[in-house]
């Protein structure tokens, strides 16, 4: 276009399988209203990108941003990126990582599955145990987002910053919307471990994703330093529940993991289990 700008026309033709027993039925209604795979959803997708790139390399800075050089930016984005694709990948079912119920009973409409791994790229050595649930609210995708994503309300439903006083020590814009960023947390309570947090937000769709990393990575990557670490990313996605034309509260999926040590395989679901119960009904009270 003569602004210097792309005009970009999308047609997308989504086929579902009525009898697909893999698609969980909370999210049927999501995949089949064209949220999930239609043509708004990938447009909303590649502006993402667009807007990503532009705002982690520099060339856009938001008011909000800290003071971060070109390098360290682009060495965190890249790292978050890694850290995003890593969650999608951990959250998605498949023949050789089958999710599985672990509770037989169902504990207020909470329902938590689990699966085990091992040996995945860019995760650390041993078996993994992982928890997923997704669960309706009434509050809009704008509410839960925005509680997820702001720091202060983290000791309200996470064990690790329970107790503690959370501080974000960089922070930098990945859009227009300066609640699409990438930050580093840290927590009084954990002098050598910080978490590298996503959050990104449209219409479509939210996620809200971290992983741990060490201190001294984090300085490093500040100074443009490529880090290829192991990455041990859980968070969740915020998504509009959608029945039929109708958008009516949200679908929020919590997933969380954690690497077996001196726990037998059935402890560690058990702990992993109860993560996702204790933090997705303290926010079920807090947003609802």
């Amino acid at each position: 276009m003569q602004n210097g700008s792309s005009m970009v026309t999308w047609v997308e033709n989504v086929d579902i399988q009525e009898k697909d027993k893999e698609l969980h039925p909370k999210l049927r209604p999501f995949v089949e209203s064209g949220f999930a795979f239609g043509a708004r959803r990938w447009i909303s997708t590649l502006q993402q990108e667009a807007e990503r790139f532009i705002y982690s390399t520099g060339i856009n800075i938001s008011p909000t941003d800290s003071a971060i050089s070109p390098e360290g930016r682009r060495s965190l984005a890249m790292t978050a990126k890694k850290m995003v694709i890593s969650f999608c990948s951990d959250t998605c079912n498949s023949t050789y990582h089958h999710w599985t119920s672990s509770n037989k009973s169902r504990q207020k409409n909470i329902e938590v599955k689990t699966n085990k791994r091992r040996g995945d790229p860019g995760k650390p050595p041993g078996l993994h145990r992982t928890a997923g649930c997704t669960v309706e609210l009434i509050s809009s995708q704008n509410r839960v987002f925005d509680y997820l994503s702001d720091i202060q309300n983290r000791p309200q439903w996470e064990r690790m910053s329970s107790n503690s006083l959370v501080q974000e020590l960089a922070r930098f814009s990945t859009g227009p919307d300066p609640r699409n960023c990438i930050s580093v947390l840290a927590f009084s309570r954990h002098n050598e471990i910080l978490i590298l947090q996503e959050c990104c937000t449209d219409a479509t769709g939210s996620y809200v994703i971290f992983a741990p990393i060490e201190k001294a990575v984090f300085q490093s990557m500040l100074c443009g330093v490529d880090q290829d670490i192991q990455l041990m990313p859980f968070g969740f996605f915020i998504l509009p529940n959608v029945s039929g034309s109708i958008l009516d509260g949200t679908l929020l999926t919590m997933v969380f993991q954690l690497t077996v040590k001196n726990v037998s395989s059935k402890q560690a679901v058990q702990v992993v289990t109860q993560i996702v119960k204790d933090a997705l009904q303290k926010i079920m009270e807090a947003v609802n």
